[in-house]
């Protein structure tokens, strides 16, 4: 097929990510794939250093005529915006047109997107949680919503690290992210602590570095805590780590953070919200705990740190989900199924 992917996501997110992931998995399986970005931006450099072909957006009736000429089969876009610059893409071609959504924000019934939706061959939801919310809000959409997980580089096996045990919270500095849970719970804990380190580590957004680090000396765990910005690469980081936690109280429809940590076979602690309880299994792959919870969390760490067999365990079990589960054959073999569907819709509209 000839796949033509519109991300203008300004930023490095969890859906550009999936929509640069899904288009080199794409292009591995043999199709001719295309990515549409606004010149400059992170989607743009990611990418041209992943050698994926390169279609700069610089105006709307250029980017019409290169729709027209390359003649594509299936038009995927993965923002709203770039959803509406799609449908003006293919209007009057062969085309199918397919929305795919894998970003925090709930799905909203907005003025005129019922009117685009019918008009849309194939949605394509991240999660299970997201493509619950298409189908109540436009219940006409029926069978042309799918649900297909992300896909995750398989990494290489790696043992425990040596040392302190280090348990680490990766995600930008932001309340939604639920930092200040984690120190609730250490302090609720701290008269069992010993040499463990607990490492928060993203880049300030609508929290500080600071503001977190005055929080933990008045909980009196400062001792335990270690803050590091935002990681380069972070999957050699987690590999430092003998366990994650993901204890955000909103946000998560995509959890980006939450599937690498199980790429390279770690243990996740996890708030059930957004889609983290499609993809922890407690007492399998991590555990599960409620949102606004200090207590339950506090439990779940001090099980983390006085079992290490059974966190072994986990983290291989993790592992193993993360390379069937969430692998990249099967996001490319899924995608490649609900291309085919909307191709056809497009065909009985035509």
């Amino acid at each position: 097929m000839r796949i033509l992917h519109i991300l203008d996501e300004r930023w490095d997110s969890a859906l550009t990510a999936y929509g640069l992931t899904l288009a080199r998995v794409q292009g591995v399986r043999g199709h001719e794939v295309w990515v549409a970005v606004k010149p400059g931006l992170f989607a743009d450099r990611e990418a041209r250093r992943l050698g994926l072909r390169v279609y700069p957006m610089m105006s709307f009736p250029g980017f019409r005529w290169f729709i027209g000429r390359r003649k594509f089969d299936v038009v995927n876009a993965h923002t709203g915006s770039g959803h509406i610059l799609g449908w003006w893409g293919v209007v009057g071609r062969p085309a199918a047109l397919v929305r795919t959504r894998g970003d925090a924000r709930p799905v909203e019934r907005k003025p005129g997107q019922a009117w685009l939706l019918r008009r849309t061959d194939a949605v394509i939801a991240a999660s299970r949680v997201i493509a619950a919310q298409y189908r109540v809000l436009f219940p006409s959409l029926r069978d042309r919503v799918r649900t297909v997980y992300p896909g995750s580089e398989p990494a290489p096996a790696t043992q425990e690290p040596a040392g302190p045990l280090r348990i680490a919270l990766v995600g930008r500095l932001d309340p939604i992210k639920g930092q200040t849970y984690l120190i609730e719970a250490l302090s609720l804990i701290k008269d069992k602590l010993t040499d463990e380190e607990f490492i928060i580590s993203g880049e300030p957004k609508n929290t500080t570095v600071g503001g977190l680090q005055r929080f933990a000396e008045r909980c009196g765990v400062a001792h335990w805590m270690r803050f590091l910005g935002r990681q380069p690469d972070i999957r050699t980081f987690m590999r430092t780590c003998h366990a994650g936690v993901v204890s955000s109280i909103g946000s998560e429809a995509l959890s980006r953070v939450c599937l690498e940590w199980m790429s390279v076979g770690r243990p996740v602690v996890a708030t059930a919200v957004g889609c983290l309880p499609e993809l922890v299994s407690t007492g399998e792959t991590g555990f599960l705990v409620p949102t606004h919870s200090p207590k339950a969390l506090a439990d779940c760490l001090l099980g983390l740190i006085k079992n290490p067999g059974f966190r072994r365990e986990m983290g291989e079990n993790a592992r193993r989900v993360s390379e069937t589960r969430f692998g990249l054959e099967r996001l490319g073999v899924e995608t490649d199924n609900a291309y085919f569907d909307a191709v056809m819709h497009r065909g009985r509209k035509r």
